[in-house]
């Protein structure tokens, strides 16, 4: 076997967290030895007292990617890889929490070719034996899958004290509003008896349906309940604060996370706090002062994120992250076995049940055949191996109404967001429906002048009338170009190769750089009628309905073509099928 020497830094840079400076430290290195296994150079990890496994955002990625050899591993390889790691380099000396943050649907024919939503594949999840887990705004978009995820995990005999949502409740059939699990959670770990207070948060989600409340993060931190957790355990009580939650660790927008922050500083000024992420899909770690840092392990079960803590009750706490890909390579070496001694009789039984399950579901069932891959943000928009060139110009306009008439010109608006994962060449089967396009996407229509139907995409694209959740959550990335060297070897496979506040070392299989392009919150399809009259067809996704109304009146505002004010109540059904169901009937049709 041969091996390589990796330089690992492990203390801090030099940061500006929500504006404190941190004085300079200059980096000092470890040397570690890496593998080279089947030409992937892995980097080790330091186990320190305190050590965490994170997953988030999984979305039904619970079977592999079948496509992708950099994620092999299933879901019950993870739950080996957590047992053969506790067991062969955590061992009694030290403690590990294992912690998720949820988003479980929409995603993964696993997830999604059930009714409900989820029915089988949160069987698979809870598996796994999480110390602290919460759920994601996917699990409150309808009600079939909030009163899953209340019934089936929050409140299971299983996760009852695991699992924590401090800002969201959930609505009982009398239409009282009970927590959505534990407020909080307080613990003492295995070995070394840390003192635990855990604490979760959803970010400031308001499309959920009537089964759930989300209360903002700091109106919540100003309720009895917390008042009540203070009087309690208070700082002098408490070794470390673990704060998680369906909330992005680095957010430039909103700032949710630095707000909770500065609150908890306000009482626990000294305590270790450390944060775990999610919902905008990438992998990212920040440093909030001395005593805090968050970690994000990316999604789609594409990572698994680890992190540590040494000397956690003194004065200089060292924190180290890892971003593990999810394979069964990385698995094996970072629990010290080889890849065949990696599965557990539990891991192997899960694996056999995915397998009979995506049988069971018919999402090995071909329907064609994709002749090239085409890339979310990996390629410019109008390559023609992008996949929303590949939507606009050949998908969409196989869209036919069933409400009217196709004489008038007509613009089909999505928000890019509805699009999940690349398309890989190859099979495509079943679960393809549901890893590139996992949504229904109803399709409404109004009727407008043309001259207003033409600028509704580059105002919701550059103007402020957008949600979040238009585009896809991953671009909303932290760019600082230049300051990783970009990599390019034969040898390496494309993969992760992440920027964050400790640099560029922490994915765990250095990867070839991929080259990231903007992703606009919306694309669009036109066709143009020659002879016709001065209106058009605006064809939209019902999830946007709100912000293209509201695009048309800001731009009427503007020129005043239209001698009206538009409202949700002018928008009419359109019909046809949806973009997953167009897409196939492209690929049958090749």
């Amino acid at each position: 076997m041969n091996k390589a020497v990796f330089w690992l830094p492990i203390l801090f840079f030099t940061v500006w967290a929500d504006g404190l400076t941190i004085p300079s430290r200059r980096p000092q290195f470890q040397q570690v030895q890496g593998t080279d296994s089947g030409e992937l150079l892995i980097r080790d990890l330091h186990v320190g007292e305190l050590n965490f496994l994170h997953t988030t955002d999984t979305h039904g990625w619970l079977g592999s990617h079948l496509t992708q050899p950099n994620y092999d591993a299933d879901w019950g390889d993870f739950v080996s890889f957590a047992s053969r790691f506790r067991e062969n380099r955590v061992g009694a000396e030290s403690d590990l929490i294992l912690v998720d943050t949820g988003d479980k649907h929409d995603g993964n024919g696993l997830s999604d070719a059930t009714v409900p939503n989820g029915l089988e594949s949160t069987k698979v999840f809870n598996e796994q034996d999480y110390d602290l887990l919460t759920l994601g705004n996917h699990e409150l978009y309808t009600e079939e899958n909030t009163i899953l995820e209340y019934c089936s995990t929050a409140s299971s005999k299983k996760f009852k004290d695991a699992y924590v949502s401090s800002n969201v409740e959930f609505v009982t059939n009398e239409g009282k509003l009970v927590p959505f699990g534990s407020k909080y959670r307080f613990f003492r770990t295995r070995n070394r008896e840390f003192r635990i207070l855990a604490l979760s948060f959803m970010f400031n989600f308001q499309r959920t349906n009537t089964r759930a409340k989300v209360t903002p993060a700091l109106e919540s931190l100003n309720q009895d309940w917390f008042k009540e957790v203070i009087f309690k355990y208070p700082a002098e009580n408490v070794d470390v604060l673990v704060v998680f939650g369906h909330m992005p660790i680095t957010d430039p927008e909103n700032r949710e996370i630095n707000q909770v922050h500065r609150r908890l500083r306000e009482i626990y000024p000294e305590t270790v706090i450390q944060y775990f992420g999610g919902h905008s899909h990438i992998r990212d770690f920040a440093v909030f002062d001395r005593q805090s840092t968050g970690l994000q392990s990316g999604r789609f079960s594409e990572t698994v994120g680890f992190l540590s803590i040494t000397d956690v009750k003194g004065n200089d706490p060292r924190f180290f992250r890892r971003y593990l890909d999810f394979n069964k390579n990385s698995f094996a070496y970072h629990s010290r076995v080889s890849q065949s001694n990696l599965a557990t009789e539990k891991g192997s039984r899960i694996s056999n049940h995915l397998s009979k399950l995506r049988e069971n579901l018919s999402l090995n069932e071909v329907v064609g055949y994709v002749p090239n891959t085409y890339y979310m943000d990996t390629k410019p928009l109008r390559s023609k191996h992008n996949i929303y060139h590949l939507l606009t110009s050949k998908v969409l306009p196989r869209l036919k109404s069933q409400q009217t008439d196709n004489t008038k010109s007509r613009f089909i608006i999505i928000n890019t967001g509805a699009i999940r994962y690349d398309l890989y060449k190859g099979n495509f089967t079943k679960d393809s429906e549901y890893i590139v396009s996992p949504f229904p996407n109803d399709w409404n229509y109004i009727e407008v002048p043309l001259s207003l139907a033409e600028g509704v995409a580059d105002y919701l694209n550059e103007g402020p009338v957008l949600l979040r959740s238009m585009a896809p959550p991953s671009v909303f990335k932290r760019s600082r170009p230049g300051l990783c060297p970009f990599i390019h070897d034969p040898k390496r496979s494309k993969g992760y190769t992440t920027l964050d506040d400790y640099g560029c070392e922490g994915d765990d299989i250095p990867h070839n750089t991929e080259i990231y392009y903007d992703v606009p919150n919306v694309v669009q399809s036109v066709e143009l009628k020659s002879g016709t009259e001065d209106t058009a067809h605006l064809v939209f996704y019902s999830f946007i309905q709100r912000d293209v109304v509201r695009a048309l009146n800001a731009l009427n505002r503007r020129t005043t073509v239209a001698k009206r004010h538009y409202s949700e109540k002018d928008c009419r059904q359109y019909g046809g099928h949806a973009t997953k169901e167009l897409l196939k009937e492209w690929i049958r049709d090749l």
